[in-house]
């Protein structure tokens, strides 16, 4: 079943059906990550494109894009100064990759894996921000936390119930259920949300959360989250 389901999204990559550009969710996250470190006090660093919004604080930040597909977002991560490892189990989505870091010059900046992201394992708080977007495996919630380093984030998009009036995709296991992602982030503090339909462009029905984890969580402690939702639409997203 999982070769039958790597030739399906290769052919789909071979076709050039697939999202190309970055989510304005995921851009989004990464400037109130910014805006956050400024609001602190902080000096922000420079990213690879010569702008002042890379995270500020840490050296060499790295990050993980999980079902990274052709890397519209680790192409966006490495721009911003993140040193991005990047894994998918689709090899033609993986070429394209390398072409496109090649072509700006982030080659040095992006790791690229063919790896299955339901059996590749991730080593704990290696990542200050892990993304996931338009990839839902319920069973790898406990992983993608694990993965997110102390103060780092967890930046999650994909599509949810709803999205079956709308197009693909219409299995529910691959749809979020009403407040899914914030049970999966229970215990973080919800930085930025959203959940619904938008009408901008072709509909769509979706949601996505950035979410931190505590920089000193104990054994036993509960961090009381805190939530700033976000009303603003974030654009429109093609069907798959």
């Amino acid at each position: 079943m999982r070769d039958a389901h790597r030739d399906e999204w290769e052919e789909r990559h071979r076709r050039g059906g697939v999202a190309t550009a970055p989510s304005p969710f995921v851009a989004s996250a990464l400037d109130l990550i910014v805006r956050r470190h400024a609001a602190a006090g902080e000096t922000c660093g420079h990213g690879a494109a010569g702008d002042a919004r890379r995270e500020p604080t840490m050296v060499d930040p790295r990050a993980l894009d999980v079902a990274c597909g052709a890397g519209r977002h680790a192409l966006l991560l490495a721009a911003r100064g993140y040193h991005v490892l990047a894994f998918d189990f689709a090899r033609p989505a993986l070429v394209a990759l390398r072409a496109a870091a090649a072509r700006v010059g982030a080659q040095g900046r992006i790791d690229v894996v063919a790896a299955d992201a339901t059996s590749w394992p991730v080593r704990p708080a290696s990542f200050d921000i892990v993304v996931v977007v338009d990839f839902l495996e319920r069973a790898l919630f406990p992983d993608l936390r694990a993965a997110v380093a102390p103060g780092g984030v967890l930046v999650m998009e994909t599509f949810m119930v709803g999205q079956e009036r709308h197009g693909h995709p219409r299995n529910p296991a691959y749809l979020l259920r009403p407040g899914e992602l914030r049970d999966a982030c229970r215990g973080w503090t919800v930085l930025l949300a959203h959940e619904g339909e938008s009408t901008a462009g072709a509909a769509a029905c979706r949601a996505g959360i950035v979410a931190q984890r505590p920089r000193e969580a104990r054994f036993g402690e509960r961090t009381r989250p805190r939530d700033v939702d976000s009303t603003e639409p974030f654009g429109s997203y093609p069907r798959r």
